[in-house]
């Protein structure tokens, strides 16, 4: 797709080598007859334009403020003889993928070729998802590549220096590395369980599709940890449960009614930009927009009906849509026959009865038919009305009513999305989401134009399957051990790595031998720790005790951060090691942002524009690392050939742990894999792009064909409008197939599912219809037959979408096999693990409030926008304490007054601590309830950063460097920091200096406007530092609302101070762990469910084996 316009001003233009000369005419831009002969405008009538693919390495045009001067007619062209004439910039663009949110939207980086800088960003025309178009967070690259703080070369913390004391070196890549990989190289040589453990890489925002999970899998290492579950693990568990499948896929611009539990359209929600441009689509052609959400999101602003629930209650909003579809009679029952497992639920006369005794159901059903199964649901959710949905989430009937209106209007053409929200916020949060699909299956908008579908039909994985360019050919053994520290046997069905948690495992000694005493094998510390794009510290429940851990040795022995920038984290580790940003890296990723399969190549720009102009690196497998050298960004090298180059020369150098082999090159044996060798197998899983690759005049005859076609264009469509992906049909096909038991080939009939071939005589089919492939160990589920036809249907055990979740049975948790929601204040004591720990039942003081934290703003970046002074001149590290009109009058507080925010939990009834805030009073919060996004209130401890040794290490010399490196200095505001021992361990943080203009040193042309900061951010607190740990005991979401008591502060008090008793905060962890899950016991043999799947490595039967030893 190329978006032409009249604006391609330079075809037909010629520069003289000497004396750059244009072709007469060209730029003829204030002449009628000119445009009209040339085809060029000075007011071209879209802002579309891109020139073609073609163009990119050589494409010539001025700056926009030239064209308002009026071009080069005014002035000429700039040259020797004419030096005040206009600059007509020289660019080559390279095309790459932004890193700000997880959406992976298309960039294009405009390099100078002449300076080898990158003058602008813009959009990727050729990217099916963004369309050209991006967000302030995608033009912000360049701002975070030229930041006036970003770290421009290997550190390492002082000898004789503790951590947090702020005493730096320069060090260099390979000296990191040595230690590195000695470090690790020893842990792993060692060989026993305990090992296998304690090398952990724990990542924030992967934005790639499996490279760096083969590194680990490569190490034969379970120790992979994320921050999903401050994230979406709530979310995913619906999904999970109803589809065995990761995340929703909605098909947003064929809708007719987009429903948001969030704010994913003109806020911060879920691949942000290209679900937007999407919504608005959908908009022109009439469709509706409903958000429910307890804040006035800028996209409830916009919506056709803003719905604001009392945080937690939204599951019940969703049972009242479903029982009112039932008793009106306007389900899809052809959908819901064919792919719901209502049959399952029908025949299992112990679940029942199970219903019949908790009072879910009045009666029996009196057969197992799908007419008795609607009467059963009928009868199930009867309770679940008008009056009682008004009752318990304050939502007005009237909202209800028209609620149903548009659902019903809407018919199968309904997006939605499950994702933070209400799943995120809440204790049983997770069970919205299973609702919430509920009235969209019984209408059957799953799968359809305009549609709700699930995240792997929609997705692109091959970034961790580039292995067949390796010695190793990709065969890399599976895991065979379990870490409890990332998967603790409290929380078995937990949906990701329960990875908030980990500085309290570390430091729990008693939770520690409970397990050991059982049999499990526990490690008590890390042997290393490598945070990535992760900033805990900050962004993690509880603060402080993550610094406690990070500055503990003997627990954490040796850490590192891949991170060209400063973070809070940061300041306690051992190493910071620069690597690159959107524009600076490679890396194969793809999100399920509309019905389709793309997948973005995210790459070093720099180094890209050198090689096109024929530069060659020394060490081809250092590329990224030499360019950036080469064009003065520094010492930024990326993660891939980081990885790659650390396995290869210090984990394994002799190949004796068996990793070598697995990052060695096959074309050049003895030398780490390349980039263009790893990623040209890795795409080329993906045929049609390989057909077309290699039939492209250009690459047809190239050593990596498949690689180049993706570097010179940057994205790929490898399957579009994809509807219906349940039914489709099972293929057969004759194949060669080996049989290991008899090391023979034998030629059979096989069916094929999801690209995988399974011989038809080890299949059968049971009662149900679902096929079932077992031979040689391996048992598996490969289809089902609906309708007489054989299809692939859904990832699920059954291939149905699951109503009744017959493995929630088995795991202890069987109240909640169904969507459910307690309607009474007996069940809610019942049914607490489903309940919000900030229900209205728990508001009984006066200025109690249920704290909404879970949204973000919406040109913030987690915590990644400090390094981009456009971003943080919107966001400022301001984040208010919204609070309604009618509260704050009541209670006393105006516009900008300093609010005391006491945070109190509903599970140990202990208090945390306080954070101050500014309240900001609005009618855009539902009464009752407070708002203040988890996304503001930075800090920093200094200024700058003294380098005593900068000059004298390592092969690149910053211009302008003197000595000292400055530390988020656009973002956050400089505060003092105590950790005292006060009835308990105490930490306190107060701002002491704001955010102030300056006259930076790095990358000085481009920041000549940082004289005009304006803002201190004052106006923030780090509010998660005072929030203790709110595990879920079903999905491991850290739940992040919470109870609050606000008062006006004390003499002395202002807004930013924050005191918490982190003793008081591990407590708290403790009682949500001890008094609502069900742990593991000697009865179970099984870690977690083993359909399931784990992300990142994959484990053998023998890691989800356990044996709990009675004690």
């Amino acid at each position: 797709m190329f978006f032409e316009s009249r604006r391609n001003f330079l075809k037909g233009s010629a520069l003289a080598i000497g004396g750059a000369t244009l072709a007469k005419g060209v730029f003829s831009g204030i002449s009628p007859e000119a445009e009209a002969s040339e085809g060029f405008s000075t007011t071209p009538d879209n802002l579309e334009f891109y020139p073609p693919v073609e163009e990119w390495d050589d494409f010539k045009e001025l700056d926009g403020d030239d064209w308002k001067r009026g071009g080069i007619e005014r002035h000429g062209i700039q040259s020797p003889d004419n030096p005040d004439g206009i600059k007509v910039n020289n660019f080559m663009i390279v095309p790459t993928a932004c890193s700000n949110c997880e959406a992976s939207c298309g960039l294009t980086a405009w390099v100078d070729k002449d300076t080898l800088t990158v003058k602008k960003y813009m959009g990727n025309p050729l990217h099916a998802g963004s369309r050209g178009r991006n967000c302030a967070k995608g033009y912000a690259a360049q701002s975070q590549m030229y930041d006036p703080d970003r770290i421009p070369f290997p550190l390492k913390r002082a000898d004789g220096a503790k951590r947090g004391e702020g005493k730096w070196v320069r060090t260099t890549w390979d000296e990191a590395m040595k230690a590195i990989g000695k470090k690790m190289q020893d842990t792993f040589k060692v060989g026993d369980e305990l090992s296998k453990k304690t090398v952990m890489f724990h990542v924030g925002r992967p934005n790639e599709n499996g490279f760096t999970g083969k590194v680990w899998h490569t190490f034969g290492s379970d120790a992979f940890n994320s921050h999903t579950n401050i994230c979406s693990s709530g979310g995913r568990t619906a999904t999970i449960q109803w589809a065995n499948d990761d995340r929703t896929s909605p098909d947003w611009a064929n809708a007719k009614l987009i429903f948001l539990n969030s704010s994913h359209a003109a806020d911060a929600g879920h691949y942000f930009q290209q679900s937007a441009g999407f919504i608005a689509d959908a908009r022109r052609k009439g469709a509706k927009l409903v958000v429910m959400d307890p804040r006035l999101s800028n996209s409830a602003g916009i919506a056709d009906l803003w719905l604001a629930p009392w945080p937690g209650t939204e599951t019940v909003v969703y049972l009242y849509l479903a029982n009112r579809i039932l008793q009106e009679d306007k389900v899809n029952h052809a959908f819901v026959k064919s792919w719901v497992n209502w049959d399952r639920l029908m025949d299992n006369q112990d679940y029942l009865n199970f219903m019949l005794k908790k009072g879910y159901i009045s009666k029996l059903p009196k057969d197992n038919s799908y007419e008795s199964f609607i009467e059963l649901l009928k009868d199930l959710y009867s309770p679940y009305t008008l009056e009682y949905a008004v009752e318990e989430t304050k939502i007005p009937a009237y909202k209800l009513e028209k609620l149903y209106e548009i659902f019903i209007w809407a018919g199968d053409a309904i997006s939605s999305y499950f994702w933070r929200a209400s799943a995120a916020g809440n204790r049983g949060g997770w069970m919205t989401g299973r609702a919430g699909y509920l009235p969209i299956v019984l209408r059957g908008a799953i799968g359809t134009e305009g549609g709700t579908f699930f995240h792997h039909w929609h997705v692109i994985s091959v970034a961790g399957k580039g292995g067949k360019a390796t010695v190793g050919e990709g065969k890399v053994p599976k895991v065979d051990v379990w870490n409890e520290l990332t998967w603790p046997p409290e929380w078995p069905l937990s949906t990701y790595e329960m990875s908030f948690l980990l500085p309290h495992l570390l430091t729990d000694r008693e939770w520690q031998e409970k397990w050991i005493k059982r049999g499990l094998k526990v490690p008590q510390k890390l042997a290393v720790w490598i945070p990535r794009m992760y900033n805990p510290v900050w962004i993690n429940p509880d603060g402080f005790r993550w610094i406690d851990v990070l500055k503990d040795e003997s627990k954490m022995e040796l850490t590192f951060n891949l991170s060209p920038t400063w973070s809070e984290t940061n300041w306690y580790v051992d190493y910071i090691l620069p690597v690159g940003l959107a524009g600076e890296r490679h890396d194969q990723h793809s999100e399920a942002t509309m019905p389709g399969r793309w997948t973005s190549f995210r790459q070093p720009v720099l180094r890209v524009a050198l090689e096109k102009s024929g530069w060659k690196p020394k060490d081809p497998s250092r590329a990224t690392l030499e360019a950036h050298i080469k064009a003065g960004l520094g010492e930024i090298w990326e993660e891939n050939e980081f990885w790659i180059n650390l396995a290869f020369h210090y984990v394994d150098p002799d190949g004796s742990l068996g990793i070598r082999k697995h990052w060695e090159s096959k074309k050049r044996p003895g030398n780490p894999v390349t980039i263009a060798e790893w990623y040209d197998a890795a795409f080329s899983h993906l045929p049609k792009l390989v057909k077309t690759a290699k039939s492209h005049p250009k690459y047809a005859k190239s050593e990596f064909p498949v690689y180049e076609y993706m570097r010179d264009h940057g994205t790929w469509l490898e399957e579009d409008k994809i509807y219906h992906a349940q039914k489709r049909e099972l293929k057969v096909e004759k194949y060669e197939v080996y049989d290991a038991s008899t090391d023979t080939y034998e030629t059979l009939e096989c069916y094929v599912s999801h690209g995988h071939k399974y011989p038809k005589k080890y299949v059968t089919k049971d009662k149900y219809g679902v096929l079932t492939y077992e031979h040689d160990g391996e048992k598996k589920t490969i289809g089902i037959e609906v309708d007489g036809k054989l299809r692939e249907g859904f990832a699920t055990l059954n291939k149905k979408l699951n109503f009744f979740n017959e493995w929630i049975v088995d795991w202890k948790w069987p109240e909640y096999a169904i969507p459910v929601y307690p309607r009474t204040e007996k069940e809610k004591d019942e049914m607490v693990h489903v309940v919000s720990h900030v229900n209205h039942r728990y508001m009984k003081e006066e200025n109690a409030f249920a704290l909404n934290t879970v949204f973000r703003l919406p040109y913030n970046i987690h915590t990644r926008s400090v390094n981009s002074k456009h971003l943080m001149e919107i966001s400022q590290n301001h984040d208010p304490v919204w609070i309604s009109t009618e509260d704050a009058k009541r209670l006393g507080f105006k516009r900008g007054d300093a609010v005391k925010v006491r945070i109190v939990d509903t599970v140990s009834g202990l208090e945390s601590g306080y954070f101050i805030a500014m309240a900001v009073p609005t009618e855009g919060v539902l009464p009752g309830t407070l708002a203040c996004s988890h996304h503001g209130g930075r800090w920093r401890v200094v200024n700058s950063v003294e380098i005593k040794n900068g000059s004298d290490v390592g092969e690149f010399q910053p211009k302008g460097f003197k000595g000292e490196l400055g530390v988020m200095g656009i973002g956050a505001p400089i505060a003092e920091i105590e950790m005292v021992d006060e009835d308990g361990k105490v930490g306190k943080l107060r701002y002491k200096e704001g955010i102030k203009p300056r006259k930076p040193w790095q990358f000085a042309e481009y920041n000549k406007d940082l004289d005009n900061i304006w803002w201190d951010g004052l106006s923030g607190a780090w509010q998660n530092a005072v929030a203790a740990p709110h595990p879920d005991p079903i999905s491991g979401m850290h739940c992040w609302h919470q109870k609050v008591l606000i008062e006006k502060p004390s003499r002395g008090e202002k807004i930013g101070d924050v005191y918490v008793n982190y003793d008081n905060n591990f407590k708290v962890y403790q009682a949500w762990r001890d008094k609502l899950t069900r742990p593991l016991n000697s009865s179970d043999k099984l870690r977690r469910p083993v359909h399931i799947k784990r992300p990142w490595v994959p484990l053998s039967h023998k890691a989800y084996e356990v044996e709990i030893k009675e004690v």
